[in-house]
């Protein structure tokens, strides 16, 4: 059985939203000029005024890994996107070693929605020293943090929870494996767009 150890890694993150800063002052100055003897005095007060809306930040804080592949015989291995996730070969295939989902943190408002973006057509691709090896039915879970609004092929919409407004999700899926994949390290990269809703 030939060894193989696929796993996507330094996916590139991208924030594009800025903050909005709004700055609001009046200042009113009325002077009259008399001949009178005495000197007239006047004091008017003006108000400033600024709201920050913290900019939406993405680090990403571990990459895609499968572990080590063996077995001759197609198949998938399947990983949640949990915090502690596990590995599942199908028959004719074994996993061994690290099994982690990309994870990668973010900052934003508590309440805010937010849009997560997986990779283009839900898939990664992989390539090695044989065929490409693709990840598919990728998979995204930000709980605690966040909660899920509206789950979808492209944009994800989630809720911050946290009071910080810093939050943490993850990515996985299922890596395909064909038949007789020629052993050897396997390498993909993918980008993460996140976006204010």
């Amino acid at each position: 059985m030939g060894t193989m150890s696929p796993y996507a890694h330094s996916p590139r993150s991208k924030a594009s939203s800025l903050p909005a800063i709004s700055v609001a002052g009046t200042a009113l100055l009325a002077a009259c000029l008399t001949a009178s003897p005495a000197a007239a005095q006047a004091v008017e007060t003006a108000e400033a005024r600024a709201a920050v809306v913290s900019e939406l930040t993405l680090e990403k804080e571990g990459d895609l890994d499968f572990g080590t592949i063996a077995g001759s015989a197609a198949g998938t291995i399947q990983m949640a996107a949990a915090a502690s996730p596990a590995c599942t070969a199908s028959s004719g295939l074994a996993q061994s070693g690290q099994c982690q989902p990309a994870r990668f943190v973010g900052r934003g408002t508590t309440g805010q929605i937010i849009r997560i973006r997986k990779p283009a057509a839900d898939r990664i691709s992989l390539t090695g020293p044989g065929e490409d090896l693709t990840i598919t039915n990728l998979l995204l879970n930000g709980s605690p943090e966040l909660t899920a609004v509206q789950l979808t092929p492209g944009y994800s919409r989630f809720r911050i929870n946290s009071a910080s407004g810093i939050f943490a999700f993850r990515l996985s899926g299922e890596l395909n494996v064909g038949a007789n994949q020629s052993a050897g390290l396997y390498t993909g990269t993918f980008d993460i767009d996140i976006d204010y809703d």
